[in-house]
């Protein structure tokens, strides 16, 4: 009897049913976003989320976390049944996501808003899949000085180096995720204009030294005013944008306005040069023909920066 009872005790480890690996359908209701600061590095989502799932003793809601999120506040849970053979669990989130901005463009900047849903489980005991068109964003939400571009969601799997302490899975280990991402595009023209118009009519200023006799002391005044304007407008400008450590598009319109305002510094050297020699004609053609070339060119020029920063 003895005998029989050790190896029950023996077997009965091995009889056991081994823990079944659960499925959860992922949904996702994107009610607002808001708090949009690239100075923080972040912005707020307000959603509702929900797992369909089938094993009546799982919990998808204590067993999933939002990997990106820098403060998270779920509330509302709710359990029911989602049909015959599957099971709802539903909850209300507020979540300050981390998000790099992407400011080298701006403000023709463009930016991917991230939620990286991720399961609590290795991907031996739990598996998410976003369910199919189950993201979704409120109709009335509004972005101020944003439009919407798109919006979708993505599965994949997050490798580790670690098993954090299950032993078992020898080192490494892989959980599930799903990505949902909301593509949005400022709203630029208007704020282009308000940021550079002060710039350009710096550069106004200064190209009119092409219409002043080259013997005025007024037309190197033009050069050197328009000069200090633009420096001024940079600083005033870089006091007020987010900050980038990449070169943007910004500080290239800032940079070459510097470079032509010192372009039509340099030319009128040389009419003057020209026309102490007594060559007036001479000079007011060489004027016609430097401010031909130089709007051109100034133009040109931000048209191309203006193109490629549109696109992206």
């Amino acid at each position: 009897m003895k005998r029989l009872v050790i190896l029950v005790l023996i077997l009965v480890p091995f009889m056991a049913k081994p823990r079944q690996r659960d499925t959860c359908y992922s949904g996702l209701y994107l009610k607002n976003l808001y708090d949009l600061k690239p100075e923080d590095y972040a912005y707020t989502a307000s959603c509702w989320l929900w797992f369909d799932y089938k094993n009546k003793g799982f919990d998808p809601l204590k067993n999933a976390e939002v990997v990106n999120a820098r403060q998270a506040e779920f509330t509302d849970p709710y359990y029911a049944a989602a049909d015959h053979s599957m099971r709802l669990a539903s909850e209300t989130g507020k979540l300050t996501l981390i998000h790099d901005w992407q400011l080298k463009n701006y403000p023709f900047d463009r930016q991917t808003l991230l939620i990286e849903l991720e399961a609590g489980l290795d991907t031996s005991k739990m598996i998410l899949k976003a369910a199919p068109g189950n993201f979704k964003i409120h109709e009335d939400m509004h972005l101020p000085g944003w439009h919407i571009l798109g919006y979708s969601a993505t599965e994949t799997v997050a490798p580790y180096n670690s098993d954090f302490g299950e032993r078992q899975l020898h080192g490494k280990s892989s959980y599930s995720r799903i990505t949902y991402q909301v593509n949005i595009a400022r709203d630029c023209w208007g704020l282009f204009f308000k940021l550079l118009i002060g710039l350009y009519i710096s550069f106004a200023v200064a190209y009119l030294v092409f219409f002043v006799p080259p013997i005025r002391d007024q037309r190197f005044g033009l050069s050197i005013g328009g000069l200090f304007a633009a420096v001024g407008n940079k600083y005033v400008m870089d006091s007020n944008i987010p900050a980038t450590i990449s070169f943007s598009f910004v500080d290239k319109i800032h940079d070459l306005t510097f470079l032509f305002i010192l372009a039509t510094l340099i030319l009128s050297v040389c009419s003057l040069r020209i026309a102490e020699n007594g060559n007036n004609p001479k000079a007011e053609r060489f004027d016609r023909r430097s401010a031909a070339i130089v709007l051109s060119l100034y133009v040109i020029t931000n048209l191309v920066l203006i193109t490629v920063a549109n696109k992206g």
